[in-house]
């Protein structure tokens, strides 16, 4: 589709109190690299593609990279000033992200190691290296093995796109920022579905958002406390409406793939995986649960040797 990913609005979702470092290398990369690909997505793939009314004005929409946000995945829109901030550090490391989870599946190794570590820097705010180091893995050669390239291409880009597309609609539909409760969460489901509109529009798969949302949540988890009292949670009712929308029509997101019907299958267990993600997080006793259980069956102190090269 593309080779080319929540934090919304101006009061962004903060994703963490620890601090992620790259090299000024690593981020200089970034930028020469992932910033025009971006800014193509942005300029040749999502305005021509949005309806009349919204073109002229999406068309004025400024992209801004800083070095760095409040967290690792700290992307946001100013609506008021039609901004939309992708941090260097952030694109980073939500790249590394996707990288990780296409090796451990290309090589069948525990996943459960990804969202320890994603448990740990987000949730616990334990200071911990960047992703790739932190598992002792060489971006470089991971990116050797073809299928790691093409699948963590995939997550990214795909990420990227939705992300650009939800922020996006939060500027065209005037949203506002600063606020939370009920109010936050039907501006937010109107974003998200501003976004899929575009995927459908593209005939493109979003698969890039179920590992977003996956790893969104250790910050933001979906309980009834944060329903009520968080800005923008990672709530269990927004992945389920976007689930329903990929099961009940894949069809509408594959149309634009090489190959349609085996993209819309994919889409379809996409929708399936992105609903039971959906009922987990709806269990507000299930983060007590499972990070605990999680620690102790695949301890950070085996990342290294979870997926080696």
């Amino acid at each position: 589709m593309l080779k080319l990913a929540f934090v919304f609005c101006f009061a962004y979702i903060g994703i963490a109190s620890a601090e992620v470092v790259y090299t000024p290398t690593e981020l200089q990369r970034v930028r020469e690299r992932a910033i025009p690909a971006i800014q193509s997505v942005m300029r040749q793939d999502i305005v021509p593609r949005l309806p009349t009314q919204f073109r002229d004005r999406a068309s004025r929409v400024q992209l801004k990279f800083p070095e760095r946000g409040p967290g690792p995945m700290s992307f946001y829109a100013a609506p008021a000033r039609q901004e939309i901030f992708l941090p260097l550090t952030s694109l980073r490391f939500y790249d590394d992200i996707a990288t990780l989870h296409a090796w451990f599946e290309a090589r069948n190794c525990p996943q459960e190691y990804i969202q320890t570590y994603l448990a740990a820097l987000l949730r616990a705010g334990e200071d911990l290296p960047a992703p790739l180091v932190a598992f002792g893995l060489d971006r470089d050669k991971l990116f050797a093995d073809s299928y790691t390239y093409d699948l963590s291409g995939k997550i990214f880009s795909s990420g990227v796109q939705f992300l650009l597309a939800h922020e996006l609609g939060h500027v065209l539909l005037d949203h506002r920022t600063g606020i939370g409760g009920e109010e936050s969460q039907r501006q937010e489901a109107e974003a998200d579905a501003f976004a899929l509109d575009h995927f459908a529009r593209l005939g493109g798969n979003p698969m890039g958002i179920f590992w977003y949302y996956q790893a969104a949540w250790w910050h933001d988890p979906a309980s009834e406390k944060g329903r009520r009292e968080n800005t923008h949670p990672v709530s269990a009712d927004r992945i389920r409406a976007m689930a329903a929308r990929l099961r009940e029509s894949p069809g509408e997101f594959a149309h634009g793939e090489v190959n349609p019907a085996r993209e819309a299958e994919l889409i379809s267990q996409l929708g399936m995986m992105t609903a039971e993600f959906a009922n987990l997080i709806d269990d507000d006793s299930f983060l007590s649960r499972i990070a605990p259980a999680m620690f102790n069956d695949f301890p950070l102190s085996n990342l290294r040797l979870s997926c080696p090269h």
